[in-house]
């Protein structure tokens, strides 16, 4: 999208529910922003769906999906008192978030 703007796209377990799939797609922003080199952002946009998949013979099942347009914010500037904190949001293990990488799930 562009050198400070990405997009983060996740899907979730049917036993997490919508909320559970924001809450991938937002700690999987707070991972990539560090990665990026970062820690504050604002999130641009969100989009939430949910859908019925499966057939006669594994049956049907629920499932969602999450995207979010995350904005890098530049510490010190005007913007940063307002932004998210990529560390806060992961917690006080966030290093150990960061190694592992994006969740795969809502646990």
């Amino acid at each position: 999208m562009s050198k400070d703007t990405f997009k983060v796209a996740t899907h979730a377990a049917p036993a997490c529910g919508p909320s559970g799939a924001r809450n991938v797609a937002f700690k999987s922003a707070a991972i990539e922003v560090i990665r990026k080199g970062g820690d504050k952002f604002v999130i641009l946009g969100d989009q939430t769906d949910s859908g019925v998949s499966g057939d006669i013979f594994t049956g049907f099942h629920q499932n969602y999906s999450q995207g979010m347009v995350v904005r890098m914010i530049a510490e010190g500037s005007a913007e940063a008192k307002s932004a998210l904190s990529a560390r806060e949001t992961l917690g006080a293990d966030w290093k150990n978030a960061v190694a592992k990488g994006a969740p795969t799930t809502c646990s």
